[in-house]
Parts: C-alpha cells; structure tokens; sequence
C-alpha cells in the first residue's frame, strides 16, 4: 500500500548535488523541463549557491520510505503577495507511480509551511500526466500560450495553471491516502 505520510521532503545539500545533476539531465526528464538544455556542472553549482543566499527559492529531494526519488522545487516565493512559483520531477521511473501523492505532499508544504496563498505555474501542454494530476488535485487553468515553447524542432503550448488557499482547504479532503 502506497501512502503519503511516506514521503518527506528533505533540503539539497551539498552532497545531493552529483545524483541531482544526473537526475536533471536524464532525457525523459528533460523532455518534461522549459529548459531542455543539458545542464553543465559549472552551471549546476552556481544554481546551489544561489539557492543557499536566496530566499525566494527553495529545493528539496523527495524521498519515498528510505529511497531517494526526485526534486521538488518552490521559486519566486513572494512573501509581499504570497504566491510562488513550482516544480518537481520523480527521477527513479519506478517511483513515477506516486506523482499524485508526491504532488498532494507538495501543494500542503506550499500552502502550510511556505505559507503561501496562491501557487502559480507553467506546464508543457503535451505533459498530459501532470495536466491531469493538477487537475484532480484543483488547479486551474489560467490562460495559455500557444506555440510557446520548443519541444523535439516543434513549438508546443504552455499552459498556466495556479491554485489558491481556500480552494486547496476544500479539495485537500479528497481521499488521498
């Protein structure tokens, strides 16, 4: 039985950093990214070092049980308005089974640790998983720029979604377990 109290979020540290970049530049994983680009090391650390200085983003590596499985990441945090900006990915494709109750884990961190009221965010309209995932947990679609973003020589739609407090204080009952 699969559950969410079995996955935690954990901060980047230092020692992360190897596993993340071969995580980040996995081609399944890049393909899903607005920036496809493989990432060199040289850029990966000026990424951490800027994540330890600012406060407006944060990282964290999913873990399920005792596995290490993902990224999650929180940005543009706006402690004036109260809104961010989000991401995450499952690297170990065993793991991609539990996106829906990493996601749930994730959107509660945002909205009751981060203490945000309206997270904001932005998805390759061909990831139809995560669409739906958003979905079923309350996101809504804000708006969507056609032909935005470039994908395999082709430029495909992104969509913009966000979700607010009050909505997630209601869909959170959903039985998640």
């Amino acid at each position: 039985m699969f559950s969410k109290q079995h996955i935690k979020f954990k901060q980047v540290l230092s020692k992360d950093l190897k596993k993340i970049l071969t995580w980040r530049n996995d081609s399944f994983i890049r393909s899903k990214m607005l920036n496809q680009k493989k990432i060199s090391y040289k850029n990966h650390l000026k990424w951490y070092k800027n994540l330890q200085k600012n406060n407006t983003q944060k990282s964290y590596i999913i873990h399920y049980k005792k596995n290490q499985i993902g990224v999650a990441s929180i940005k543009e945090i706006n402690l004036v308005n109260k809104t961010c900006t989000w991401g995450y990915y499952i690297a170990d494709s065993s793991f991609r089974h539990l996106a829906l109750l990493v996601e749930y884990k994730f959107v509660d961190l945002m909205f009751n640790k981060i203490n945000v009221r309206k997270i904001w965010g932005e998805t390759i309209s061909t990831n139809k998983r995560i669409l739906k995932i958003h979905s079923f947990l309350g996101f809504k679609t804000e708006g969507t720029y056609k032909k935005h973003i470039k994908v395999d020589n082709k430029y495909e739609d992104l969509v913009l979604t966000s979700f607010f407090k009050n909505d997630w204080n209601v869909s959170k009952k959903k039985n998640i377990t």
